[in-house]
């Protein structure tokens, strides 16, 4: 695997839908030679699949989220999953309240142990005027998560004006994304998460390099792509020079049930 090929991935885990030509294009190769780079992945099971990950907040859920030190995971009540390095593992919860979020979060803690990071951002409000296209959109994308905007509105006899509107307003608002899932074993590439009460101060380094950010104006969780682990640890140093209270986890594999 190459420099190529490492950024072909990122462009994937940052946007799963990114149009092949797009991708190509910053990457001054032919679609021709994109196409093979990709295929190849895919046969080598590099590129497992695309998945959807919906935002808590459509369905009127708050969300939150909680790492653990423990040999043990739970199986259940959680909407993704970061197993990282040191036993640490990540878990993304949701509950119709703020309330409910931390009752979640306090019963994984009588089976794992005290949280070592715990971050419930505040509720944000989402339109449901146009709730019934968003959903009707969103299971589409199940279906055919790299479909075109066309394909979905014809599938679902709606005007390609209408969804493609609806389609940007939720991935702009981070209510619905698409992104590659990533044998990371089969790869050198390297992801891993911050948490940090002081989010401003890394979103100048981090912004390039985040494939999925939950922040509100203080505090911020990052999910974050490097090419080798030599660049992670870099970046990790240049973290923590500007926020020595991050908490960083270096991830190896990742799930988003929702």
């Amino acid at each position: 695997m190459d420099e190529v090929d490492k950024k072909i991935l990122f462009y994937l885990l940052k946007d799963g839908r990114m149009p092949q030509r797009q991708i190509a294009k910053s990457l001054g190769i032919s679609a021709q030679t994109l196409n093979y780079r990709m295929s190849k992945m895919i046969d080598d099971q590099i590129i497992e699949d695309f998945k959807v990950h919906v935002s808590p907040k459509i369905y009127g859920k708050v969300e939150g989220f909680a790492a653990f030190v423990s040999d043990k995971e739970v199986k259940k009540n959680f909407t993704s999953r970061l197993r990282c390095l040191e036993k640490i593992t990540l878990y993304g919860v949701e509950g119709n309240n703020q309330e409910e979020v931390n009752r979640l979060i306090d019963e994984f803690s009588a089976e794992l142990g005290d949280p070592v990071m715990r971050y419930i951002p505040p509720a944000d409000n989402y339109s449901g005027n146009s709730k019934d296209i968003d959903m009707v959109i969103i299971e589409q994308l199940r279906k055919m998560p790299r479909a075109k905007i066309s394909e979905i509105a014809k599938a679902i006899n709606e005007p390609v004006i209408r969804v493609k509107r609806r389609y940007n307003y939720l991935t702009k608002n981070h209510l619905l994304g698409v992104f590659a899932k990533i044998n990371l074993s089969k790869t050198d590439v390297v992801l891993f998460s911050i948490f940090s009460e002081k989010q401003e101060l890394l979103q100048p380094i981090l912004s390039e390099i985040s494939i999925f950010q939950i922040k509100d104006e203080k505090s911020g969780v990052f999910v974050c792509f490097a090419e080798n682990m030599v660049s992670a640890r870099n970046i990790i140093n240049t973290v923590r020079e500007r926020e020595k209270n991050s908490d960083v986890m270096v991830i190896y594999d990742y799930e988003f049930l929702r």
